[in-house]
């Protein structure tokens, strides 16, 4: 994949997304009306703008990290739920889709979005420790878990008619698929520790040399300087709150019950 070209081209949609808005606010002030059509087409058009700046951002960081070699199933997915959000964002602005199925069809590409980076940080895990491989393998089954209790819940808005139970049993699942997805990066890390020789394309990235041109440019370093993939630093975290989270839950369900 070509990331300076599609980074160009991205500039340029936006670009063009601004000469756009320009023409539309010149119309708007010579007619000396703002109708529903012209808000919708402004809004149409900050939208195309916005997502362009997510995919600039996204292949920004790439070109830090090297995400798409380290990561390339997250970041194909990645590109692929954007270009379903601009499609959705826009079918919602024209009513072609209702508010609310809006909203649900987000919250299903927040949880595929989360669930591809979540499996693939794993999956990076896998191969060096049969402990490490058994903990992976019996979080990939509580993942799925997880993700499959969230469909009814997205689809029905929250419904009370899921009943309590069902809550407080995706709660619990919930702190045991992060609990395991925690123990394994830190049986991952300890590994690595005592094996420095092994390396670790997602935990431990090298800054990639400056590029200019197309060009790797020689710097001078005493020692490559090496840090965490920021996608990960974002699932440690997400994985820290759904553990609290879902304690949270559960707690409030048990008050709530009695």
């Amino acid at each position: 994949m070509n990331f300076s070209k599609i980074k160009s081209l991205f500039l340029r949609l936006l670009i063009a997304c601004l000469v756009a808005a320009s023409l539309l606010a010149v119309v708007t002030v010579l007619v000396g009306s703002f109708t529903e059509v012209s808000s919708k087409a402004l809004i149409t058009i900050l939208l195309i703008a916005v997502h362009s700046l997510v995919s600039i951002s996204f292949i920004t960081n790439h070109e830090k990290q090297d995400t798409f070699s380290n990561l390339a199933v997250f970041t194909n997915v990645t590109f692929g739920i954007i270009v379903l959000s601009f499609i959705t964002s826009v079918l919602g602005v024209w009513g072609l889709l209702s508010g609310e199925l809006v909203g649900k069809l987000y919250a299903l590409f927040v949880v595929l979005l989360f669930a591809c980076l979540h499996g693939e940080v794993l999956a990076k895990t896998l191969g060096k420790q049969v402990t490490i491989d058994k903990v992976v393998y019996a979080n990939f089954v509580f993942m799925t878990i997880v993700v499959l209790m969230l469909l009814p819940v997205i689809f029905s808005g929250f419904s009370e008619s899921l009943g309590s139970f069902y809550y407080r049993l995706l709660a619990a699942v919930g702190i045991i698929d992060a609990t395991l997805s925690l123990v394994a990066v830190i049986l991952h890390t300890l590994y690595v520790q005592k094996h420095p020789q092994i390396s670790d394309p997602v935990f431990s990235l090298q800054q990639l040399p400056y590029q200019q041109n197309g060009e790797n440019v020689p710097v001078m370093v005493q020692q490559p300087k090496r840090h965490t993939n920021i996608f990960v630093v974002i699932l440690i975290g997400f994985l820290v709150l759904q553990v609290i989270g879902s304690v949270l839950v559960a707690v409030i369900g048990a008050i709530s019950k009695n």
